[in-house]
């Protein structure tokens, strides 16, 4: 039975839950501040499948449980839950390595939608199995380039303009499968589905916040994208190479941080 630790000091939110989710077949603790989370966290004989994670707790943030569990090498999922709306906040939340950001109030079927879909997706490794990627004659088959970046799918290393660059489980996620399908429109659901193994979107603009991290980490100027680039009302494509004809081609993009209509049903 999947195991689930929920951190959120509001008690009757915390019940509702737990209430929830045990209807659903999970095993579910609950926990109100930073400082349990940890030791629970720690402490558990067998690990959690899930975390369920308040952003505003006693005493420290939720940034905080979710970045000591990113430095300590776990990858297990964690939904982060918000009255916060700016994409600040957002962006914060994906930087310390939480997999969904969901804002209060929440549809509680919702809510355990994406409980099902991270819970299953989560296998014996969260990483996906490696695949080929183009790479120079003579290079390491491993290394992906494009730009000043050079991605290493086998060791999950980045860099870009030979700094190194932290990607979240997801983050490389998503640029594996933009790499794997280099040069085509993929849309929101199909990321969605592949990517994350939802069916259906969340409320949040979750997949345009990850974009938004991809740009700021590997584009010269992220307002000006050359390799990651917005379909307006289609999704995105991944451009490795820059080609003549790209700057009056591409689509222009939306001002950072704002919200993009989505795709047509």
């Amino acid at each position: 039975m999947p195991r689930i630790l929920v951190v959120e000091d509001e008690d009757h939110l915390a019940i509702g839950i737990k209430f929830n989710l045990e209807a659903e077949g999970f095993e579910v603790e609950t926990v109100g501040d930073v400082q349990a989370a940890l030791t629970r966290l720690d402490a558990a004989a067998r690990p959690f499948d899930l975390v369920i994670l308040d952003v505003m707790l006693p005493g420290m943030s939720g940034y905080a449980v979710c970045e000591s569990l990113r430095r300590a090498g776990s990858e297990v999922p964690v939904v982060m839950l918000t009255a916060r709306t700016l994409v600040e906040d957002r962006i914060r939340g994906f930087d310390a390595g939480t997999d969904i950001y969901l804002q209060k109030p929440f549809d509680l079927e919702e809510l355990i939608s994406i409980v099902r879909s991270l819970v299953a997706r989560r296998g014996p490794s969260a990483r996906p199995a490696p695949e080929a990627a183009a790479a120079p004659a003579g290079a390491d088959p491993a290394v992906y380039r494009f730009g000043a970046a050079e991605v290493n799918f086998d060791t999950w290393e980045a860099r870009s303009q030979g700094a190194p660059v932290r990607l979240t489980n997801l983050e490389m996620k998503l640029l594996r499968y933009l790499v794997d399908h280099e040069g085509k429109v993929v849309s929101r659901g199909e990321l969605l589905e592949r990517v994350w193994g939802m069916a259906r979107a969340p409320a949040t603009r979750t997949i345009d916040t990850f974009m938004l991290n991809l740009r700021k980490s590997f584009e010269g100027d992220p307002s000006r994208p050359v390799h990651f680039l917005s379909v307006r009302g289609m999704g995105y494509r991944f451009v490795r190479d820059r080609r003549p004809g790209d700057d009056a081609a591409r689509p222009r993009p939306a001002p950072e941080g704002a919200a993009e209509p989505p795709p047509p049903e």
